[in-house]
């Protein structure tokens, strides 16, 4: 496998996909609203960091995130921020 493969590859573990906005708008990026927090498909949490880099390729710069940091497109980096919650029956 080629390294641009595989870095192609490994960037896709680093994109929530399926995102939801929640909270607060606290901002705006191509332009669209963000907000202070996502949720996955999961109902996991993920609070705001940072908008997201790209490498010289235009490829967003996966090596830039910290443990726990995802990517949320348009480019906005969340940090994992706790599980899902189970609703009392």
């Amino acid at each position: 496998m080629l390294a641009s493969q595989r870095r192609a590859q490994l960037l896709e573990y680093c994109i929530l996909p399926n995102t939801e906005f929640q909270g607060p708008v606290i901002g705006r990026l191509d332009g669209r609203d963000f907000s202070e927090f996502v949720r996955d498909e999961f109902g996991r949490l993920f609070v705001y960091s940072g908008v997201a880099p790209r490498r010289s390729d235009g490829q967003f710069d996966q090596d830039a995130l910290k443990t726990g940091e995802f990517i949320v497109p348009p480019g906005l980096i969340y940090r994992y921020r706790g599980k899902a919650r189970r609703r009392a029956a």
